[in-house]
């Protein structure tokens, strides 16, 4: 069994060993996307929904997302042969696609260049051990969402602005921080999407927030279990509040100066979603 392994230019290699080219835009710009998705049962669960949601993010902006979907499958379903998990263990996969090599220094799209999938995609595959324990947040005072980005609907590489939140918040002593539009409404975390569970209702920010529409969520929505709602950024101590994503689901115990006196079984409720 290994740790993990990579896949690029058709090619098994162990990730550190995966060299990323100095002029490719995704390395110098960060002008690329990706997609995380859980390795379950030796399976890769909602991949259907993570590829879409990656052809959906190269469209609005303009990568060339030039990979058949069944090949790709492929490529993820060897990936996990080779990873070679327990039935009982977790892993994740990462899929990355880059806008490719960079010509000339400026940052402007040469369209009449011809992109190899080869180039321009690499996979990582990991074991993992989810962490379900219950963090401390914050809200971010320096950084906010534009809800009107079309960035916002897509998983890219940049991740300075969830960097920086993370970067406040462990500077106040709190685990993570919870991010806010510019219309002061309730919109995301560093890495995860925000649920609360109020008046035995769920309900999570709605997608015109800003927030990225997590592959989680959406399976949340699509069951019934939760509605997207406007937020304030107002909470009571009987609230309770979820952080989570496609590897994760952890209770926040704290925002701010607000404690949180319900408790509640993250793991089982992540585990209802991918069942």
């Amino acid at each position: 069994m290994k740790q993990s392994i990579g896949w690029h230019k058709d090619k098994w290699l162990d990730i550190e060993n995966i060299y990323i080219s100095a002029n490719d835009r995704g390395l110098k710009f960060g002008d690329g996307i990706f997609e995380t998705v859980l390795i379950r049962n030796n399976n890769a669960v909602l991949i259907d929904e993570h590829i879409q949601r990656l052809e959906n993010s190269s469209k609005v902006l303009n990568i060339n997302f030039n990979i058949n979907k069944s090949h790709l499958k492929d490529i993820i379903n060897l990936g996990i042969t080779k990873l070679s998990l327990k039935n009982h263990q977790l892993g994740s996969i990462r899929i990355n696609y880059s806008r490719g090599l960079n010509i000339g220094r400026s940052i402007r799209i040469n369209n009449d260049q011809l992109e190899d999938y080869k180039n321009n995609l690499w996979i990582e595959f990991y074991l993992i051990k989810p962490s379900f324990s219950s963090i401390s947040t914050c809200i971010s005072q320096t950084e906010k969402r534009n809800q009107y980005s079309l960035i916002n609907k897509c998983k890219t590489f940049s991740y300075n602005q969830s960097i920086q939140i993370l970067i406040e918040a462990n500077k106040k002593l709190f685990d993570d921080c919870l991010m806010l539009n510019t219309a002061n409404e309730l919109c995301c975390g560093s890495t995860f999407n925000i649920l609360l569970k109020r008046n035995n209702k769920w309900i999570t920010p709605r997608k015109e927030s800003g927030c990225l529409q997590g592959i989680m969520v959406k399976k949340a929505i699509k069951l019934n279990i939760i509605k997207e709602e406007l937020i304030l950024p107002k909470f009571y101590n009987d609230d309770i509040l979820i952080a989570m994503n496609s590897l994760s689901c952890k209770q926040i115990n704290r925002v701010n100066d607000i404690e949180f006196i319900t408790t509640f079984d993250p793991k089982y409720f992540w585990e209802l979603l991918y069942n």
